[in-house]
């Protein structure tokens, strides 16, 4: 019996205790093409077309600031290293030096900027800007934007249920293999 009040009890305070976090992971894949000198220097050219796919696993409802913890690049055309950054409106931004979700720190250039709002959503939307050695500013007249589904990560809490629940079967289990005796 004391068992069972220890089962019910852990499985309230793991269901209670731990906060409801909406982390999510999501693949992008996208392309921007038709780039255009925004400001600065034309040479050297930006590459035409750019192609990026990333996974990411984030908690769209929080403010994220640059990191790449969570964030894998899969693929990507330009040799640039990646960190990520994300308010708490499912916008996010992609870059290699950003100071927020809808800022990128440019001096230097060598970079780019890929800011998606509705990351969440059905159909995101996105900019890209690239920045070459001579600061050139590039902008992309057309991104597209393929996003899979949204795949929920299992809550801490979740898991102690899980292991809850083994533990209470495999109790059960033997409690029932026991051999009576023959008396």
């Amino acid at each position: 019996m004391k068992f069972h009040a220890f089962v019910a009890g852990a499985a309230f305070a793991a269901l209670t205790s731990i906060a409801h976090a909406a982390v999510i992971e999501r693949t992008f894949d996208v392309e921007a093409s038709g780039f255009t000198l925004a400001s600065g220097p034309s040479v050297p050219a930006a590459v035409d077309p750019v192609t990026l796919n990333f996974t990411l696993i984030w908690d769209p409802s929080t403010i994220t600031a640059p990191t790449a913890s969570g964030l894998t690049v899969n693929s990507f055309s330009l040799p640039y290293s990646s960190v990520f950054a994300s308010d708490a409106g499912g916008n996010i931004a992609l870059g290699r030096n950003l100071a927020n979700a809808g800022d990128c720190l440019v001096g230097g250039g060598n970079t780019y900027c890929l800011f998606m709002a509705n990351s969440t959503g059905a159909n995101p939307t996105a900019e890209f800007d690239q920045f070459t050695t001579s600061n050139g500013e590039w902008v992309a007249g057309v991104v597209t934007v393929t996003a899979s589904a949204i795949g929920a990560v299992p809550e801490p809490s979740t898991w102690a249920m899980m292991l809850v629940g083994f533990g209470g079967l495999g109790w059960l289990a033997q409690r029932h293999r026991r051999p009576t005796s023959l008396a």
